[in-house]
């Protein structure tokens, strides 16, 4: 009997850096029939409970991401990524393991590392205009990166461009089949079907000033013009006198029905949901999260802003600007479709697909 083709994944932190490589989990599924996946990360994040609701093996890491020099972890980190990179190197002889997919966040340093010294094939996701720290780290060292944004090549030298793949932000396959009828859609999330919507999000964890900046509409009248699909992330609790036109979650895995419900989406600008975003063809208010590093969203935001596609709000005047900017645009559904076409034009369906078929030729 033959042996199944067994890989190792290291990718989670948040959705937007573990639902890229779920996207090319997917098409590998459709392209190997004996498929075999051994995934590591952090067992406090979205990756422990998303990945084995997926059937794939979970191994939890101890590495964690770089906190401050005043912080106690920090002064650990050594030992955490070395007792992390022990772990994968054993993972990966136990498993004989055929290649490494790396999704980028500081999850897939000690993977990409123990690749590089037992000489198997790995392969980095890059979801940024601005790529990451430790994508900067592994580049020397991997077979292959997939780029979201083809600016992102100016970032590296020119003697690894070879090795890179324009490809766009691998998505997930419910992404990119037909999204649900917005009238249906909204019907699933007890809604009006005629009525403007928009859906706010933070990502897993939530944004404050999103979340904040929400809770200060709740008292504008303007708001009754409208109804809102809000997910709070599970750090933060809403007010508890919630008009009837809002829905609030702390987290949505429909995704997908959310999305087609909205007519616009405001958001934070990580390169997972900026590529979901431009594959499902929504229009956007992002505010880009200015703690992270690089100031990677910001530049992600500014591609689309720069295509007449979403409107960039700065995340310390949020308050000044967002009641504004929110009326304004779902005042205007003519803007709004212009904006949803300049968005779904730099779509690119295919990467998840061409990322797995590259992810294959690696391993030969």
């Amino acid at each position: 009997m033959s042996q199944p083709l067994t890989i190792l994944v290291a990718a989670g932190g948040t959705g937007g850096d573990l639902f890229p490589a779920v996207a090319v989990l997917e098409e590998l599924h459709t392209l190997v029939s004996d498929l075999r996946v051994i995934w590591v990360g952090n067992p406090k994040r979205i990756e422990a409970s998303v990945v084995p609701k997926l059937g794939y093996h979970f191994h939890p890491i101890s590495v964690t991401g770089y906190k401050g020099i005043r912080s106690l972890d920090s002064y650990l980190l050594p030992f955490r990524i070395l007792h992390s990179l022990f772990l994968c190197r054993s993972l990966i002889s136990k498993n004989n393991v055929a290649a490494v997919l790396c999704g980028g966040t500081y999850i897939s340093y000690p993977a990409g590392l123990a690749a590089s010294q037992k000489k198997v094939p790995m392969m980095l996701l890059e979801p940024n205009v601005v790529p990451g720290k430790t994508n900067r780290l592994l580049t020397e060292k991997a077979s292959a990166i997939i780029l979201a944004f083809e600016e992102t090549k100016q970032h590296f030298p020119e003697r690894l461009h070879s090795r890179m793949y324009s490809c766009g932000n691998p998505v997930r396959h419910s992404m990119r089949i037909a999204l649900p009828e917005k009238g249906i859609a909204r019907k699933a999330l007890g809604l009006k079907e005629s009525m403007p919507t928009v859906f706010a999000f933070g990502g897993s964890l939530g944004a404050r000033s999103i979340n904040k900046a929400i809770s200060n509409l709740l008292n504008d009248s303007r708001l009754q013009n409208i109804q809102l699909i809000w997910q709070t992330g599970k750090n933060f609790t809403p007010p508890n006198d919630i008009p009837s036109n809002v829905r609030v979650f702390d987290f949505i895995d429909d995704m997908a029905t959310a999305y087609a419900a909205a007519d616009l989406v405001i958001s934070r600008a990580g390169g997972g949901t900026v590529s979901e975003l431009i594959t499902i063809g929504k229009p956007s208010i992002l505010v880009p999260l200015p703690s992270a590093a690089n100031n990677e969203q910001w530049h992600n935001a500014k591609v689309l802003e720069q295509h007449a596609a979403a409107i960039v709000t700065d995340d310390t005047r949020i308050a000044d600007t967002f009641s504004e900017t929110l009326f304004s645009l779902v005042s205007d559904m003519e803007r709004l479709n212009r904006m949803a076409s300049a968005t779904h034009s730099m779509a690119k369906p295919d990467a998840a697909k061409k990322a797995a078929e590259i992810f294959l030729s690696l391993i030969g």
